[in-house]
């Protein structure tokens, strides 16, 4: 029984044993398992604390980097803000400045000006004026010529007529009706040329001289209709005055019998005229000459009415000439004779008068200048626009200007006591020398100023008074124009580069070459000598249609005679 005891109880605890040997072993394992899990733990701890500590030293390195650059930064801040604030002090001690300038300032004054005080309304208002002035005289003529051309055709054409009239009155036609065929004829005639007229004086030379001003200023299309009204009383006119010589020439014949107006109408009784009793004068005469002097005192009328349209037509080409002729040479007298100078400079302010100085006294190309004060104003009681021209140097007035008297051609000359004004405005507002005149400045105050002188003009109209004399009166003097003289013969591009060189200066606003002036006002007035070379060849075909006219007449009635 022990022994199987002892052997139970040695194999129990061979059991224990050897289940706790098997634990051990597991336990053994599972400690190496996790001993080697630890090391990679530690390994990969070990690598993350080494990342984390690289991390931190690059981390202290920026912060240190950083910490240096904003000490740097910090400086260049507080260097930076004494500049700015320095800048900031500077400007606003400069609109402190400013705005003690603007308080200085005086209150502005408004000025309502109307159209006319436009340069440009001006201009084109003078030459509607112009052209108005010519529109009022040439048509008239026109009318009257046409009229008795008419007038001498419808009595001829009786006359030439007169077998078939006393055949018509032979065969018992009324004098009503033989006359109403002459009245159509003549109502046709009015129609028919009044249409005509109406189509060219109308439309077609309205066109033509709007374009030619349209080449000068910058004008709207131009849109033509009919003035019905206007050409109507015109063809009214018109047949009143040819139907009616139409009706006398008419009943007049009709009043002889049928077997006379059936034969030709004899030529008028010679007699002796009052150049037959001069002998010495006849005497030189040849038989046609003689013949010629009988007819023109047999025939009156008709003498009339040919030296009447002859002379008509001739005074309108004439005048058109004259027009011509007249305005030709106003550019060259205007701006070479009257206003001498080469150049003319405007300037805005004077901060660059003395490079300017300087300038014009090293340039060889420049023979001498004149310092203007140049402002407008307006003279006389209905305020016609002016241009004042104040010298610095009376003395230098010379050297730009010719100031002459229109009538004498003497030299006149600027004093300190009155001004000297152009003769085209004196007459418009009745001014001769030693009147007063009425002058309202630029601010719209007005003066009572004294003529001195009236100088000649054609181009603008001008006011010039000292500079002594515009202080005392008006205000301040203030160069705000040069006016300069250059060699004679310079070429157009030595100009061009003066003018450039002039325009680089401080204050110098703009440059004008005479020459260019010169052109612009030539340009103008050629729209005149094409309006004219219309008018000369109108009244030339007049004249010739009156001569053609009257000259068929007196060969008709000459071959009767013959």
């Amino acid at each position: 029984v022990k022994k199987d005891r002892w052997s139970f109880c040695h194999r129990k605890y061979k059991n224990k044993l050897r289940s706790g040997l098997a634990e051990i072993e597991a336990t053994k394992t599972e400690l190496q398992k996790q001993k080697t899990e630890l090391e990679n733990n530690k390994k990969t701890a070990n690598a993350k604390f080494e990342a984390s500590q690289k991390e931190i030293n690059s981390s202290k390195t920026k912060i240190q980097n950083a910490k240096s650059e904003l000490a740097k930064n910090k400086k260049e801040f507080e260097k930076s803000k004494k500049e700015a604030n320095t800048k900031i002090q500077e400007a606003q001690d400069k609109l402190n400045d400013a705005k003690a300038d603007v308080k200085k300032i005086e209150k502005g004054k408004w000025y309502v000006q109307d159209r006319l005080d436009n340069t440009g309304y001006n201009n084109i208002f003078d030459a509607i004026k112009t052209m108005s002035n010519i529109s009022k005289m040439f048509p008239v003529i026109f009318y009257l010529v046409a009229v008795l051309i008419s007038l001498t055709s419808m009595t001829r054409m009786i006359e030439e007529e007169r077998i078939e009239i006393g055949t018509l009155k032979a065969m018992g036609y009324t004098n009503m009706q033989i006359i109403s065929k002459y009245i159509i004829y003549s109502l046709f005639a009015c129609i028919i040329g009044g249409v005509l007229g109406m189509t060219v004086g109308l439309y077609l030379l309205p066109n033509i001289v709007w374009m030619l001003y349209s080449m000068i200023y910058n004008l709207p299309e131009f849109y033509c209709t009919y003035r019905v009204e206007i050409g109507l009383l015109g063809i009214i006119i018109a047949f009143i005055c040819i139907g009616g010589a139409t009706i006398i020439v008419a009943t007049n014949e009709l009043k002889q019998m049928p077997a006379v107006l059936m034969r030709p109408k004899p030529p008028k009784k010679g007699k002796r005229i009052l150049l037959e009793r001069i002998g010495f004068i006849w005497k030189r005469f040849n038989f046609s000459q003689k013949v010629t002097a009988r007819n023109i005192f047999r025939y009156k009328k008709r003498a009339i009415m040919t030296i009447i349209g002859i002379a008509g037509c001739t005074g309108l080409m004439l005048t058109g000439f004259g027009i011509r002729d007249s305005v030709n040479d106003i550019p060259s007298v205007q701006f070479r004779k009257i206003f001498s100078y080469d150049l003319s400079i405007s300037l805005t302010n004077t901060k660059g008068l003395g490079k300017l100085n300087e300038y014009f006294s090293n340039n060889e190309n420049i023979k001498n200048y004149t310092e203007i004060c140049a402002t407008t104003a307006k003279l006389g009681e209905k305020n016609y626009n002016v241009t004042v021209f104040v010298p610095k140097n009376t003395e230098d007035l010379n050297n730009s200007f010719n100031l002459t008297n229109p009538k004498t051609g003497e030299k006149i000359n600027l004093n300190d006591d009155e001004i000297i004004i152009s003769d085209k405005i004196a007459d418009m507002i009745g001014a001769n020398i030693g009147d007063e005149v009425n002058f309202i400045d630029g601010d719209d105050i007005s003066y009572k100023f004294k003529v001195k002188d009236i100088m000649k003009n054609y181009v603008g109209h001008y006011v010039f008074m000292s500079k002594t004399f515009y202080e005392n009166n008006i205000k301040q003097y203030k160069t705000n124009m040069i006016f300069a003289n250059t060699n004679e013969n310079l070429s157009e591009d030595v100009q061009n580069n003066i003018s450039q060189e002039i325009l680089n200066i401080e204050g110098v606003a703009s440059v004008s070459v005479i020459s260019s002036l010169m052109k612009s006002v030539s340009d103008m007035l050629n729209t005149m000598n094409y309006v004219v070379i219309i008018l000369i060849v109108a009244s030339a075909l007049l004249a010739f249609v009156v001569l053609y006219n009257l000259a068929n007449i007196n060969i008709a009635e000459r071959q009767r005679e013959i």
